[in-house]
């Protein structure tokens, strides 16, 4: 058997879905991909953290002759109800906080690549979905994600992880391509309710759901808030509308019991209310994108969420919120979401703490008072 076989032969039996290999020739065309559309993209190009270095492999790790890429599928167990469409499905089983059995398979492989002799690297900076693109192993979705060539029935839940090799791999044929098929009429454009995908492959991140409940500063631009719905953390939706993620997404899976047991942790109202020993120890571990000293972000998530959602029966927890919070982009979130909600009692409400703001959250009252819709 090959070293090739070897490693591959491991991945799978480690439970990994896949594992192909490509070269450490630069990945030339995620770079001008990127450096196409600087004003979206310099975010990820920064001293600290750069995509594009990353794509120059051989520049950045000289030692390296290969890159074996592999393909984990982090929907083998159905996700809870609670917590669809409110927070996205490959954060509900991210393991880098809280190591356990998809973190022990890296462990477990990371061991056999030493037995094995070999050299190895996982660097962060390295386009993972470009690499897996190039080894073979994906093609592409218009909405940006990649989708299994050969396992999971075609689907898109899966994360790729290259790792730099010291040893010289015979490498796979790539597929850097689109693989919709031709009758699909662009369904994850259509879906994506803030139309951050405005043609295929092609996103612009400042008007992504995901990326704008966990990254950006202040309060949530007006004009995301309606689309960006009920998800508080991450987004799911232009995956859940592929056709070609339908077969995978519609098996009776078996349940994630420990996901499920901690979904109430996660309940709108209890992210509105949470002190901070539930959200550092609770929250944060498994969604930790957002950082520890920000708790403000997750309630203004949680706000804006509840004034979505419809029911007014969260009126008086976005009334205690907008009379108790100390972070002002949690109290404006709470009047926007109360103008949503309306009815006579919160108007009643708003107008009366109106004399106590100043600055955006009277911007945010006067608002919603002004647009707020009679029952």
């Amino acid at each position: 058997m090959t070293l090739k076989q070897r490693l591959k032969a491991k991945a799978l039996d480690l439970g990994f879905e896949d594992a192909g290999f490509t070269t450490t020739e630069p990945l030339d065309l995620y770079v001008k991909e990127v450096e196409s559309r600087p004003e979206m993209y310099n975010w990820v190009m920064t001293e600290d953290f750069n995509l594009k270095r990353g794509a120059n492999l051989s520049q950045k790790h000289p030692w390296a002759r290969s890159l074996v890429v592999l393909i984990r599928n982090y929907h083998r167990r159905r996700f809870p109800e609670q917590l669809i469409g409110k927070i996205g499905r490959c954060y509900q089983v991210d393991e880098r906080i809280e190591k356990d059995m998809e973190h022990q398979r890296m462990v477990d492989f990371f061991d056999f690549l030493k037995n094995q002799g070999i050299r190895f690297q996982f660097d962060e900076e390295t386009p993972a979905r470009m690499s897996a693109a190039r080894a073979g192993l994906v093609t592409y979705g218009k909405n940006c994600f990649i989708y299994s060539n050969n396992s999971m029935l075609g689907a898109s839940w899966l994360e790729s992880i290259p790792i730099l090799l010291d040893a010289e791999i015979e490498p796979d044929e790539p597929s850097i391509e689109i693989g919709c098929p031709s009758w699909c009429k662009n369904a994850c454009i259509a879906a994506c309710p803030t139309g951050a995908l405005y043609a295929p492959k092609k996103m612009n991140p400042f008007k992504c759901i995901a990326f704008n409940t966990y990254y950006g500063d202040g309060i949530t631009p007006m004009d995301l808030r309606e689309p960006m719905g009920t998800w508080v953390y991450g987004c799911d939706r232009c995956q859940e509308v592929c056709p070609r993620n339908q077969a995978w997404t519609h098996q009776d899976l078996p349940e994630n019991q420990k996901l499920k047991d901690r979904a109430a942790d996660f309940q709108l109202d209890t992210l509105l209310r949470m002190n901070e020993d539930h959200y550092v120890n609770k929250v944060w571990p498994l969604t930790f994108y957002i950082s520890r000293k920000n708790i403000a972000k997750w309630k203004m998530n949680a706000a804006r969420a509840l004034g979505n959602l419809g029911d007014r029966f969260y009126v008086p927890v976005l009334v205690e919120s907008l009379n108790d919070s100390p972070d002002e982009v949690v109290r404006g979130m709470c009047a926007w979401a109360l103008g949503r909600l309306g009815g006579s009692q919160v108007k009643k409400t708003l107008e009366t703490h109106l004399p106590k703001e100043k600055g955006l959250v009277a911007e945010e009252i006067n608002l919603a008072l002004s647009k707020m819709r009679p029952l």
